[in-house]
Order: structure tokens, then sequence, then C-alpha cells
């Protein structure tokens, strides 16, 4: 059945590419290069975002990326680990397929060996085929994914497009978070990166404040400013998109490591040529699927129909002239606490459990139902105060351990690890200082709360750091792509 519809996809697939080359000249096209050698890729990765769903993927060559030798499709009830069990089970499938047909066997072929002779061609070498063995992978279906990423975006993109048009740079950027979290800002990769445009810790307190206080990465309007300005930087060194938006993935100095190895500034020869040995699967092909996002995301009524987009929040900014404690600001103002975590999403959890204020000059959301009230008539209703609730540290000594130390100050092993930022709860050192919660008597309680308040919780990401790009890649392991 799927072999009697694949004309009818790739006349599909032809047609939306026809589409998306017409609908991008002009603008994306002189600010956005296009190489014949990644068309490929460009047109692999418009199949994994309007073809197929998260309950499907792709068997296909992970270097020749029109090679696509079988299409998946799960049950909606299997596990994760029915589904990698299918996966190797056509890994394997198409490996001996391939074996075979490289050890030069051409007459008496099974249907699956004549399928993947004509996807090569009949004048293929058997080396090729048998290199081709080792180069197999699983690419899982985003359809359902970046539709769901379009209709989140209704809520913030035109600001982003807005941003990025005021700082000099091509609006066609505001795609990029749909290759990097689906326009999810509580996205988490298991390597800690976070938000909308995926800051690592490292790179997100280069462009943006992270702290116990404020994570701006989970704010898309903040996280847009840093990635704005990440962007700027990484342009004027490259003075070229597809560099730049390669070393969103790969890092600055990949990209320049890969252009002085390569002596090439074009995308198209460094993806072909380049074999540094963290520059992977991901980072191959990061700037094709961008642009494959970004056509996919151009006119999505064609592709998925009439989306009802998410609003944006109607809110105002108020500058705050003095700290805060969040929970008199919610009783005074007899504001929905709810409302107000969402529209303010950098501020941590210390702030809503009332173990530190708003920071003083905090630009803070509030509901548009308060509009109508002067910044001066809020505030005189609502206490501040000149400092911050101050932090407390304990100095780590020979055969203290975190849970004795956690116990010895009335704290939770889970709130210290997450307030010192460990990632091991028996991995301390020696002369470290930890940072504690204040007091009870120093907590500005909000009203109606108990001791413990609940930390939000982000959405974990299955797989390595990007959603789309990595997913499942049956070579040996290697080291992230990543490295910002």
């Amino acid at each position: 059945m799927r072999n009697a519809r694949r004309p009818v996809l790739t006349g599909r697939l032809a047609a939306l590419m026809m589409l998306f080359a017409t609908s991008a000249k002009g603008a994306d096209e002189v600010a956005f290069e296009r190489p014949e050698s990644l068309q490929p890729a460009i047109a692999f990765w418009t199949r994994v975002y309007s073809e197929v769903d998260s309950l499907s993927g792709f068997i296909h060559d992970s270097s020749n990326l029109r090679i696509v030798y079988e299409t998946l499709q799960f049950n909606w009830y299997d596990s994760a680990q029915v589904q990698d069990q299918q996966i190797e089970k056509a890994v394997q499938r198409y490996r001996s397929t391939l074996q075979v047909l490289a050890s030069g066997k051409r007459t008496g072929l099974t249907a699956r060996e004549k399928k993947v002779l004509a996807l090569w061609g009949k004048q293929v070498s058997s080396a090729t085929l048998q290199a081709a063995a080792e180069r197999i992978r699983f690419q899982r279906g985003q359809k359902d994914r970046i539709r769901d990423g379009i209709v989140r975006a209704g809520a913030w993109e035109n600001r982003i497009r807005r941003m990025l048009r005021d700082a000099g740079l091509p609006e066609q950027l505001a795609a990029l978070p749909h290759v990097e979290s689906s326009y999810n800002p509580y996205v988490e990769s298991h390597a800690g990166a976070v938000g909308l445009w995926q800051f690592t810790l490292f790179t997100g307190r280069h462009y943006l404040r992270v702290d116990n206080v404020v994570d701006e990465r989970v704010d898309p309007v903040k996280a847009t400013d840093g990635a704005v300005r990440l962007l700027k930087k990484y342009y004027s060194r490259l003075n070229s998109w597809p560099l730049t938006i390669t070393a969103y993935n790969h890092g600055l100095s990949g990209v320049r490591r890969a252009v002085q190895e390569t002596g090439s500034t074009d995308i198209g020869v460094i993806v072909q040529n380049y074999t540094g040995p963290r520059f992977g699967f991901a980072s191959r092909n990061y700037y094709a699927a961008f642009l494959a996002a970004a056509d996919v995301t151009r006119d999505p009524d064609r592709l998925f129909g009439p989306l009802e987009r998410q609003q944006p929040d109607n809110y105002w900014v108020v500058k705050l002239p003095s700290y805060i404690p969040v929970g008199d600001l919610i009783q005074q103002l007899k504001l929905d606490m709810d409302a107000v975590k969402a529209l303010n999403p950098a501020l941590q959890h210390a702030v809503w459990s009332g173990k530190k204020r708003v920071p003083k000059g905090y630009p803070l959301r509030l509901p548009a139902t308060t509009r109508n009230a002067t910044i001066t008539a809020l505030m005189t209703r609502v206490q501040g105060h000149e400092q911050q609730i101050p932090d407390l540290f304990y100095r780590v000594k020979a055969g203290d351990t975190l849970s004795e130390i956690a116990l010895r100050h009335n704290h939770s092993v889970r709130d210290l690890m997450a307030l010192n930022e460990l990632q091991s709860e028996h991995r301390i050192r020696i002369g470290h200082h930890p940072e504690f919660d204040p007091p009870e008597d120093m907590i500005d309680r909000p009203p109606g709360t108990a001791a413990t308040v609940e930390r939000p919780v982000r959405q974990r990401v299955r797989g390595r750091l990007r959603p789309h790009l990595p997913d499942v890649d049956r070579r040996p392991a290697r080291r992230a792509d990543r490295h910002r």
C-alpha cells in the first residue's frame, strides 16, 4: 500500500517544493542561500515536517537523504520500548539487505532487495552499499509537533518577528524556535537547554539573567532578546546567514574551524566535506531543517488546514520601584496568582514561594484589568523593600553529605539541589558554600499558601538536545553536536 502511494507523495512533495521555492523568492532568497547540494536535505526535512507525524518516521541513509528505505508506522499505544524494538528490527533488515547486495548479488532478488537496489541505482558499487549498511538511521516524523508549534506561536511570533526586524535581522529567523522547541517555552532538554530558543545555562548567563530569582530563558520575549543579541554577534563574525544559523547549533568556534579546515564559507561545501568529530547529523542538517521549517510554516493553512492560533496575552508592564513580596501584590491588588505567574514565567520558584521578592526595577506584567490604576496608586497599596531577602550559606566540611546538611537546616535534598544547581546529591565539594532558603520569619509567604509550594514542572524531551533533529541514530554514540 505504501509503495502504491509513493508516486502520489513524491508528486505532492514536488509541488510543495515548487510552491515554497516560488514563495521564498525576493528577500528570503538573498538572505538564505539554497545550494543545490542541500536540496535533498531540504526536501527530506520538508517531508519530516509536513508528511509524517510523531507516531511514524523514516528509515533512511544518514548521509544521502534522497534514500528513504521505509516509512515505519507505530500504534498510539506502543510503548517507547516497543517502538525502539521495531526500529531496531527495521534497521537490521535493511543492513542485511545492503550487505547482501554489497556481496554482488544481482539475480533472484527479493522484493526488498529490488527496492533498495532501485533506490541506489543498478550501477552502484559494492563499496557504496557496504558503507550505506553502516549509515542506516531512523527519523521520527514531526508534522503534529510543527502543527502544535504553529498554534502556540500565535501568542508570540508577531512580536518576535518585530524584535528581529527592529534589530536589523531577517524576520524569517522566527522559524528557528520551530526547530529548537516547537515554540514550547517550557520544554527542557536532558542537557538543561531551556525555553523557546533552548539556551543552556552557560550560554544563557552570557545573554540573559539566569539565577535563583529570575530565569529569563523561559520567558519568550526575554529569551528572544538574548537570541537576537547572540545571532547578531555570530553574524558579525561570520558574515553569512547559513553559517550563523549553523553556529546556533554547532557553536561559533566549531563553524570557524569548519571554515578553516574546508577552506570555504559555502555551507554546501562544508556539509559535504567537513568531518569534524562533533559535526554530526544534527549540525550537518540544521540549516536545511531551518529552511524546511521556514517553508512549511510560511503558509501553514495550506498544509494543515485552518488552525486556531493562540492569542497574545493581554497585559501591561509595571517597572517596580522597590523589592516587592509577590504575596502582598497578589493580596492587595486582588489578583489571581496563576494568571500573574503565567504572565511572568521568568520569575523563579523562590519568588512565588515568598523566599525571594520580585526584584527592584523588574518589568512585572500585570493583567490588563489593572491597567486603569496608576503605578503610584498600585504601589501605595503594596509594601516595598529596599533590599532583597538575603541568601544564606554553609561551608561544606569533610564528611558532610547533602542529606545531613539538608536535615540540619530544615531543607529537602531536592530544594538544596535545585537552589545550588547540583546534578547529583552524592557530589558536593569540601569548602563549597551551598545556598539555603531564608528562615521562615524572613519569608514573604503568599497568602493562603502552605510552607511548601510546588515547583513548576518543565517538559523534558526524549532524546538529545533538540526534539526534531537527532531522534534515533544507530551509529556508535558520539558527544552531542550542540556546543551552545
